[in-house]
């Protein structure tokens, strides 16, 4: 996109937003808040990108393709695209695709074919069905050139009931689908008349030919261009079910294809605003705005609070609103308890109302039925996992302690309470403890860190969680009167605590698993380090804190992100995948090291690990992982796409990603609310920046938490 049509089109939706917001929104959030085009990443050489821009809106999802202009990966559950949505030829050629850009809104690409350069900027209608082309092709040469552009149009779409991770995608789709040009010639329609499905593209000018293939078409112009010349073509994608509803959405935002197009960024904007806004129309809480001129953190705040609404839907048939743990390429329909909990308290407080649906949902269900929700059915998916007890407390435990809603214990729950659900989840281990064992057997990696196959059986970290849960289980127990209960969990807490650090390798800094064969293997992983440093902190000795980190520091970090698995761990061959292996981390995997980090109070090296991570943000939002290109320190950092030997690809988008302002609140700025003690506490301690959160909701007041030079302090908001 040109400077100039870039321009135009942003202050039409800068208006547009302007206008929404005025008699809605308080200006508060929208003074501090950054824009969505301050948080767009920077030009990427396409050649470099392993996984290409992807587009979102609160129906579904897409991602550019090795095309300039193509788009696939599409889906607005329950319908899906097979393939792309065409590609652009000059004079018969594809251009070669040189450059990618992601913003929150659009995706931007650049290609060249001789003299010839060719931008495209495309959108996704932000509560329809949709996608919005822009493109401009500029002559660069010195003499006119004469050319033909052709744009192949295609959208075979099926409907599907029953999804997983993968998505279903219907290759025979395209032989049922009838073709016929409609607007005189401005207008293509598609339509499955078997399935009742129907798409259709529209054009702002009527191209020099249009026409109808088997199950595609195409638009053709005849162009001559002077030096320096532009031509430029708009046009849409409307897809759905009913074919006159879809042609004429096509029809009317092609004709009104500006505002159409600007709208998409205003509606994103408002969107994100509301996210910071107390009493906003979108969401039932509002995150803190974040003030501080350290740009690094400011900018991996609110990428990671970008990085949720990329993955906000409101089209599910089951429930109002939630949040998909993945999307575009797997996984565009389901919440992971897993994933979700990586940003608990983030979800408690943006939208509390949605945690409590998805809260009591899971437990109707049974979470050991299952690993997550999937939406269009409602129903649980996949087998029991290790992580399943450990998420749902957490969630329900942020829930409780930033609503204050004590009611809530009590809430009956099929045939429990939800403080019998709790209970039941931090003593769970016990039906995994193998005759004459300690600690609880987790099984294999299937049921753990997947892709380490050494990984298994009695290991540090679920079990350090259980030491966890059951201690917060026991202050509840006695807050709600059953205090021989309590004592009972504490009694467990002692007999436990022994045996899982006695899985602690000295000088090591690292953790055993203890297979069932009596084989104790080091563990040089993130998890091991993240978990039971989050969890039994106060149990470990300033020796074993120092030697954890000085792993971590050695093995895992890199220059501008981390590995989840040290080279050197016995199983680093095999563990070939970006997201739990030696070659790249999970997104949450950086954000909960440096929640680790401030809770052993290593402010400066939590803060060093932060600022390391915001150069990835130039590519692109919190993805499922990025990848590590090399060995050495220096790596290169991209989006990952590639899942490992045989396994799904990676996704750009991912939930996790809010792990990162998760750890900015609770870490940096010590906001750990309480259910039982209804109060934010200061600390003393200076965390080596200078900032603020605003509007920080407890027990329903609103706080300001300021880091300064004396530490951390609390007030009222003003």
């Amino acid at each position: 996109m040109g400077d100039a049509q870039f321009k135009r089109w942003s202050g039409l939706a800068a208006l547009l937003f302007t206008l929404l917001l005025l008699p809605l929104e308080g200006w508060r959030a929208g003074a501090q808040v950054p824009s969505l085009n301050d948080l767009a990443g920077d030009w990427q050489n396409a050649a470099e990108v392993r996984s290409l821009p992807a587009l979102n809106s609160t129906q579904g999802s897409a991602q550019a393709v090795r095309d300039v202009l193509a788009i696939g990966n599409l889906s607005f559950p329950p319908i899906t695209m097979t393939s792309n949505t065409g590609a652009l030829l000059i004079d018969g050629s594809a251009p070669t695709l040189q450059q990618t850009r992601w913003f929150p809104y659009q995706v931007l690409r650049r290609a060249a074919a001789g003299n010839l350069v060719v931008e495209t900027t495309t959108r996704m209608a932000y509560e329809q069905s949709g996608l919005l082309f822009h493109l401009a092709v500029t002559n660069n040469g010195t003499a006119a050139q004469s050319f033909e552009l052709r744009v192949l149009l295609s959208a075979s779409t099926s409907r599907h009931s029953h999804w997983g991770w993968g998505i279903p995608r219907d290759k025979s789709a395209g032989s049922r689908f009838s073709v016929l040009v409609t607007e005189d010639h401005q207008s293509l329609l598609l339509h499955d008349s078997s399935n009742h499905l129907a798409n259709c593209f529209s054009f702002e000018q009527k191209p020099d030919e249009l026409s109808a293939n088997a199950n595609s078409g195409q638009a053709v112009w005849h162009v001559t261009l002077k030096p320096q010349g532009v031509l430029d073509i708009n046009y849409v994608l409307a897809l759905g079910e009913k074919e006159e509803g879809v042609h004429d959405l096509a029809v009317k935002w092609a004709k009104h294809f500006d505002a159409t197009f600007a709208q998409v960024q205003s509606d994103w904007e408002a969107r994100f605003i509301a996210m910071f806004t107390p009493k906003n129309r979108f969401f039932s809480g509002h995150l803190p705005v974040l003030v501080t001129p350290d740009e690094k953190m400011r900018r991996v705040y609110y990428m990671s609070a970008v990085s949720l609404l990329s993955v906000y839907r409101t089209g599910f048939p089951v429930a109002p609103r939630v949040y998909v743990s993945n999307t575009p390429e797997s996984n565009c329909t389901m919440m992971y308890f897993w994933d979700t909990r990586e940003w608990a308290t983030v979800f408690a407080l943006l939208d509390a109302a949605t945690l409590k649906e998805c809260l009591h949902s899971w437990l109707a269900k049974g979470i050991t039925n299952g690993y997550a929700e999937e939406y269009l059915t409602g129903t649980l998916q996949g087998p029991w996992y290790s992580a399943n007890d450990y998420s749902i407390f957490i969630l329900l435990n942020a829930y409780l302690d930033v609503t204050g809603d004590r009611a809530f214990l009590s809430e009956r729950i099929n045939d429990q309470t939800v403080l019998e659900h709790m209970a039941g989840l931090a003593t769970h281990w016990k039906t995994l403890v193998r005759p004459d064992r300690t600690l609880a057997d987790y099984g294999k990696a299937g049921n753990l860190l997947e892709c380490v196959p050494t990984y298994i059986n009695e290991v540090a970290s679920f079990n350090a969680a259980n030491i966890w849960m059951m201690r917060r289980m026991a202050d509840i127990e006695a807050a709600e009167g059953n205090q021989a209960r309590a004592e009972e969990l504490r009694a467990d807490v002692a007999h436990q605590l022994p045996a899982v650090l006695g899985l602690y390798e000295p000088g090591q800094g690292v953790w055993d698993s203890l297979h069932r064969d009596g084989t104790r293997v080091q563990m040089r992983h993130v998890f091991d380090f993240a978990t039971v440093g989050l969890t039994i902190s106060p149990d470990l000795s300033p020796k074993m804190r120092s030697e954890m980190t000085d792993f971590v520091e050695r093995e895992l970090l890199t220059d501008h992100w981390m590995r989840a698995q040290s080279l050197t761990d016995p199983a680093a061959a095999k563990s070939d995948r970006p997201d739990h292996g030696p070659m790249g981390a999970f997104c949450a995997w950086p954000g909960e090291t440096i929640a680790t980090f401030c809770e052993f109070g290593e402010f400066a090296k939590a803060l060093d690990l932060l600022h390391r991570c915001a150069s990835v943000t130039y590519e692109g939002p919190f993805c499922q992982s990025r990848e590590l290109l090399g060995k050495t320190p220096d790596a290169p950092v991209r989006i990952a796409e590639r899942g490992g030997r045989g396994l799904p690809s990676q996704t750009y988008n991912a939930s996790n990603g809010g792990s990162f302002a998760e750890t900015i609140i609770r870490g940096f700025f010590g906001y750990h609310p309480d259910l039982l003690k209804h109060t934010l506490v200061p600390d003393p301690r200076p965390r080596g920046f200078e900032g603020q959160l605003l509007d920080v909701l407890q027990d329903g007041q609103l706080y300001s938490v300021t880091s300064d030079r004396q530490g951390i302090q609390v007030a009222p908001s003003k």
